[in-house]
């Protein structure tokens, strides 16, 4: 083992942690993007593949370049006259009888002959379908919420619990468990007490459920 390599064993965590961090903007061609190149990059000749890599690329054969908002009318165009049908397509559809379009007349004449029939017709309801649409009433015996303002009754102010009343409105007390409060203790009559035949067949399970152990 060599001198170094003893000295550096022997130095601290603390003197490691001590040590300044490397700057690596301390050498000239990592300050700038500018920096001196070699000769044998002057001189370097890049293969066909880098050549191949290093064209641009070229406009598809499919493109087409964006038409001009000002469009320009052929001659053509400007001398065309239109033909009887394309007069006639042009022609606004007739609305005045607020009839259906494209709706054959036999079919208007159904509807009509309907709604006349249906308004000659003289239709009277049953007892049992004005029954239905009278509004429900309330119930003779129904009474309304209380006011939240109302007066409170004489004998209501003078009242006096009796002691039964007073003993079931305190509350229980009960130790907490650093009072000393055991919730696992149980008591002597539960130890004594013995179950009745109904909860013993209760707690019995279907025999169906019931597993004999194998010997």
């Amino acid at each position: 083992m060599c001198a170094a390599q003893v000295s550096a064993s022997l130095e601290s965590r603390l003197d490691n942690l001590a040590r300044p961090k490397v700057n690596f903007l301390k050498y000239k061609d990592r300050a700038s993007p500018i920096w001196p190149v070699s000769s044998r990059a002057l001189q370097a000749v890049p293969s066909l593949r880098v050549e191949k890599l290093a064209e641009p690329k070229s406009v598809s054969q499919h493109w087409m370049e964006d038409r001009s908002v000002y469009t320009t009318v052929t001659e053509g165009a400007k001398i065309a006259s239109a033909s009887a049908r394309i007069i006639e397509l042009a022609r606004p559809k007739n609305c005045a009888n607020n009839e259906i379009p494209n709706t054959p007349k036999s079919y208007l004449n159904e509807d009509e002959d309907k709604e006349s029939l249906r308004s000659n017709k003289s239709v009277t309801a049953s007892a049992r379908t004005e029954a239905l649409a009278a509004p429900k009433t309330e119930h003779p015996q129904y009474q309304h919420d209380l006011p939240v303002l109302r007066n409170v009754p004489a004998a209501a102010l003078h009242i006096q619990a009796s002691d039964r009343v007073c003993q079931l409105a305190k509350p229980k007390i009960r130790k907490h468990i650093f009072e000393g409060y055991d919730p696992y203790r149980i008591s002597p009559a539960a130890k004594n007490a013995e179950a009745s035949p109904r909860i013993t067949e209760l707690c019995t399970p279907p025999a169906r459920r019931q597993r004999h152990k194998k010997i």
